[in-house]
C-alpha cells in the first residue's frame, strides 16, 4: 500500500524536486487574481465531483491517467508536476467559489488541473482539486505560470 494512503488529507504531497511548491501563479491584477504558491494535498475522493487532491485524482481518473504514464497514486505528484510548467496557461472561468475563482492551469496535451485558492495556515496559496483529461481550454486566458524566482 502506498504511503500516501497512511496520510491525513491535508498533508502537502511534496513536487518530485522535494519542495512542497509545485510552481507560482503570478498576480494577475488586470483580473484581479492574487498570484500564489501551487501546492498539492494528499486529499479525499468522495465521488465524482467531489474530493480533492491526490486521492481523489486517483480515484476519479486512474484509467485516464495510465493512458499518460501514471500507473500509481504515487505517480500523480509527478504528473501534476509536468503540467505546472513556465509558461503554461492560465484560464480563470470567474465563477464564485467560497468568495473567489477557481483557475485552470492547462498544459496539452496532459489535460487540465483544476485549482483552488485558499487561506491557510501557512498562508495564501492555490491547491489542487483536481486533473481531468479534457484538454481544450475554458474560460478566459488570464496569464502563464510564472519562472521560478532566481533569487530565492
Amino acid at each position: 500500500m502506498s504511503e500516501l494512503l497512511k496520510l491525513k488529507e491535508n498533508v502537502l504531497v511534496p513536487h518530485p524536486s522535494g519542495s512542497l511548491s509545485f510552481g507560482t501563479l503570478p498576480d494577475m491584477p488586470k483580473f484581479e487574481l492574487r498570484g500564489g504558491e501551487i501546492f498539492l494535498r494528499v486529499g479525499i475522493h468522495k465521488g465524482i465531483n467531489k474530493g480533492f487532491g491526490v486521492r481523489h485524482v486517483w480515484e476519479a481518473h486512474k484509467t485516464d491517467l495510465a493512458k499518460y504514464g501514471c500507473h500509481t497514486i504515487d505517480d500523480v505528484a509527478t504528473h501534476i508536476a509536468k503540467m505546472v510548467v513556465p509558461g503554461a496557461p492560465i484560464y480563470c472561468e470567474f465563477k464564485e467559489m467560497r468568495g473567489d475563482h477557481r483557475v485552470a492551469v492547462l498544459k496539452n496535451p496532459t489535460g487540465s488541473l483544476i485549482l483552488e485558492p485558499r487561506n491557510e495556515r501557512r498562508g495564501f496559496g492555490y491547491y489542487v482539486v483536481t486533473w481531468y483529461p479534457k484538454r481544450r481550454a475554458e474560460g478566459t486566458l488570464v496569464g502563464t505560470i510564472a519562472k521560478p524566482d532566481s533569487r530565492k
